[in-house]
């Protein structure tokens, strides 16, 4: 399965909870740092180091927490976060001299689980499994600590956390991959998982529903990678994806969080959306130099048509042929745009229902 992180992170911000999520996700590491400090400097614990590991984990977790919601995540900054969670429970797992503690401890192991299977793929679950598992034996078998176990008491801890840890996060995992295919099945484009045609005539339907009409403009726009067919040609159908994923990429970074964006042919995209008449001047500015950088290779072009109404349509009749036109309009403003060599924008304003 490919990584999930952009999609899930779509998900999140067209429903409005990109930014919940973020501080919550942040809460719940200052939580974790609060509970390492707090227990240092409250119970003074026994720990096998005399080097203050865990105070030092417990206090990057403090500014982790506060970190995580004011700076930009991406997919690789989301999986270095991943990284040094597991690194920095691993040492506090480790550096814990009392076993109970450390059978507590490693469960927060579940956590990062859990927070893979959402953000993630499979791989990257079943590597932090592994390397999660490598540490509970470990933990529960009294490695850096003198205290006795037995083989009972020790199969039971492994068993306990293993299973806490693995379980519920393994069954996560399954039950959004099956309901990605689902979706992929039905509305999403498997390879930019941006909407297909499906997707995209309901959520344009939504777009209108929550369109009051006044002071909003509806665009349509459509793009097409110029001479796509030599990317093909000339690269081969790896690039060529590459080079579709690449444009799915710009966008969705162009767009409002809201919008409707799909790939509705080989190389084309529509992008439905709805905003203050105020604001169309600076999106409409800024289409070209998105679409077009940062110039990378192989580099591509597009060519650009975009249809504008304002206002609203009498009843849904008109409503429905108003958007089969607006439609229609963008189309032949990208036609336009290719007559005159391609890598431009046109734009057309549509001035009757």
């Amino acid at each position: 399965m490919p990584d999930q992180f952009d999609r899930f992170t779509r998900l999140l911000r067209g429903n409005g909870f990109l930014e919940a999520t973020r501080i919550l996700i942040g809460l719940m590491v200052f939580s974790m740092g609060v509970t390492v400090v707090g227990k240092r400097l409250g119970t003074a614990s026994d720990q096998v180091s005399s080097i203050p590991l865990d105070m030092m984990v417990g206090v990057l977790a403090l500014i982790g927490g506060l970190a995580y919601p004011v700076f930009t995540t991406t997919r690789n900054r989301s999986l270095q976060f991943v990284i040094a969670s597991d690194v920095s429970i691993a040492i506090i797992v480790l550096t814990e001299a009392d076993l109970d503690q450390r059978l507590l401890g490693s469960l927060v192991f579940g956590l990062m689980g859990t927070y893979i299977a959402f953000f993630h793929n499979m791989r990257a679950h079943l590597v932090h499994l592994l390397f999660s598992i490598t540490i509970v034996v470990a933990a529960c078998c009294g490695v850096f600590t003198e205290e006795p176990t037995t083989f009972f008491d020790t199969f039971g801890r492994i068993l306990f956390a293993v299973s806490v840890i693995s379980v519920v996060p393994f069954l996560t995992q399954i039950a959004l991959i099956l309901l990605s295919n689902d979706a992929q099945g039905s509305e999403l484009d498997p390879l930019t998982d941006l909407l297909n045609r499906r997707g995209l005539a309901r959520r344009t339907a939504e777009l209108i529903r929550s369109k009051s009409g006044i002071g909003q403009s509806l665009l349509v726009v459509v793009i097409d990678i110029d001479n796509f067919k030599q990317f093909n040609d000339t690269f081969g159908h790896d690039v060529g994806d590459r080079v579709i994923i690449r444009t799915a990429n710009r966008l969705t970074a162009w767009a409002r969080a809201d919008a409707a964006i799909a790939r509705v042919g080989g190389d084309e995209f529509i992008v439905v959306q709805i905003m203050p008449l105020s604001d169309v001047g600076d999106l409409i500015s800024r289409i070209h130099p998105a679409m077009n950088t940062p110039i990378v290779e192989p580099r591509s072009t597009t060519s650009i048509g975009i249809a504008i109404h304002n206002g609203s349509w009498l009843d849904s009749d008109a409503e429905e042929a108003g958007i089969d036109a607006l439609h229609r309009l963008a189309d032949s403003a990208m036609y336009e745009s290719k007559r005159l060599g391609g890598n431009h924008v046109h734009t057309i304003v549509m001035t009757s229902p």
